[in-house]
């Protein structure tokens, strides 16, 4: 029999992925053991035998998007095809999504995502002691495959996170933090790089916090100047950092020797002292103040992205003037905007009055319509100058949005499928290239440039 005939024998999969950058990887990291076990990645989910939805379940919006996506994957499902629901929306709901979801085949947790082919083959997971055990530590399995483009990869470094924000369910869902361990990261750093990855994004729920739970003393920054040593590394990308865990004399140095890209994601939900507090946000905004003010200092030409909170309950009319005053003294790049959700379980649940619907929605937009005055005009900033930039995307055949523009990348300020995009023109190249790309328009979220023959 050919190699081709063989591999079209073997059992096939087809993922559905929903949820953040860490739901990616873990994605990746089961994809990969589907591999291991001698499964290979359908084209389409007509062509699989399994079909894998991982799930995201943060807030009830999240949940429903996840619920709605298993109904629309189950109604196609055809005859012998399997069904498996992994990640947070299990370790969330548990039992109740077995008689809620009939069509479902196999439901796994967060924590046994891995351990997919095993429960394909029937096989009790008292036969894979050491892999779970190693699992309980903070190590993982090598990851072969990736749902990003080959060039960028997503560097989980630890799981779950001990800081209990009254509004969040992440702690009953992924538990408490477990990092990683170093040799582990390191490793897979080396791995990725050495398969052409250009790009590594540093995630974890809490990434600053990483070490913090090992007995070593080792901290994040640690962590950061162990990676940097490494050969091959282009572009890295720090995102989740928490702003009472993150070390600012640390990273700054760091940051100036040149892999680590001047662009920091940095949520913070909330400025005003008494909210934080309520939120159990360990900070106040003098802390975030004198943040701001020593990284902008001491980083060229920072990008700075965070999310914020509207609506949280209690929030006054005052304290939100207080947050819209703060965006438009500090004026960042990017911000995510969310309105309060309710969940049960959390202490914000019942802690306090609700803001009312109409003034959520109000206040709402009219945070996002500030902050979007203010990222187009930093978008306008960029227009004259040239960047490096990563290509991520070359059109093909009839794709192109115009005549002119063949692909799409990024310049360093813009993280991916998060922020906007660098529509390209001039000389073509191919995904993964770096490029010096002048920057000609920018309209709301994206910027147009074209590529230059090297640096001016």
């Amino acid at each position: 029999m050919k190699a081709e005939d063989r591999e079209s024998q073997l059992p096939s999969y087809f993922f559905f992925n929903l949820g953040c950058p860490k739901n990616i990887a873990d994605a990746e990291l089961t994809a990969s053991r589907l591999d291991e076990a001698g499964w290979r990645p359908a084209p389409s989910p007509s062509q699989a035998r399994l079909l894998v939805i991982t799930t995201c379940a943060f807030i009830s919006a999240a949940e429903e998007e996840s619920i709605n996506e298993i109904l629309r994957v189950a109604s196609g499902k055809r005859d012998g095809q399997k069904l498996a629901v992994l990640g947070c929306l299990v370790s969330r709901e548990g039992e109740a999504l077995r008689e809620l979801l009939p069509e479902v085949d196999i439901f796994l947790p967060v924590e046994r995502m891995r351990f997919l082919p095993e429960r394909l083959a029937g096989e009790g997971e008292d036969r894979f002691e050491e892999e779970i055990e190693r699992a309980e530590e903070g190590a993982i399995f090598p990851r072969r495959n990736l749902f990003t483009p080959a060039h960028l990869a997503y560097l989980k470094i630890a799981e779950g996170c001990s800081n209990h924000c009254s509004y969040c369910t992440i702690p009953s869902i992924r538990g408490e933090l477990a990092s990683r361990p170093r040799e582990d990261i390191l490793r897979e750093v080396s791995a990725m790089t050495s398969r052409g990855v250009k790009e590594i994004v540093v995630v974890a729920q809490d990434t600053c916090a990483w070490g913090r739970d090992r007995e070593n003393g080792r901290i994040f920054t640690d962590l950061l100047e162990d990676i940097l040593k490494l050969p091959g590394l282009e572009w890295i990308r720090l995102m989740y950092l928490h702003p009472a865990h993150l070390d600012a004399e640390g990273l700054v140095p760091l940051m100036r020797e040149g892999a680590i890209v001047p662009y920091l994601d940095i949520p913070l939900q909330h400025v005003s002292d008494r909210i934080l507090q309520r939120m159990g946000r360990n900070y106040r905004r003098s802390d975030l103040e004198r943040l701001f003010y020593r990284l902008r200092s001491g980083i060229e030409d920072l990008v700075l992205r965070t999310t914020v909170m509207v609506g949280f309950p209690g929030e006054t009319e005052r304290e939100f003037e207080e947050l819209l005053g703060f965006l438009e003294e500090f004026r960042l790049d990017h911000v995510g905007i969310f309105s309060y959700s309710p969940e049960k379980g959390t202490p914000a649940w019942s802690g306090g009055e609700r803001v009312g619907e109409d003034t959520l929605r109000g206040r709402t937009e009219e945070l996002t319509a500030a902050q979007m005055d203010i990222s187009q005009d930093k978008l306008q900033e960029a227009v004259g100058r040239t960047y490096r930039v990563l290509v991520d995307e070359k059109f093909e055949g009839g794709n192109r949005p115009a005549a002119h523009i063949w692909g799409t990348g990024r310049y360093y300020g813009q993280a991916y499928e998060i922020d906007g995009l660098t529509y390209l023109s001039g000389a073509p190249s191919e995904p993964g290239s770096f490029l010096p790309v002048r920057i000609e328009r920018a309209d709301v979220y994206d910027l147009f440039g074209s590529v230059k023959k090297n640096f001016i």
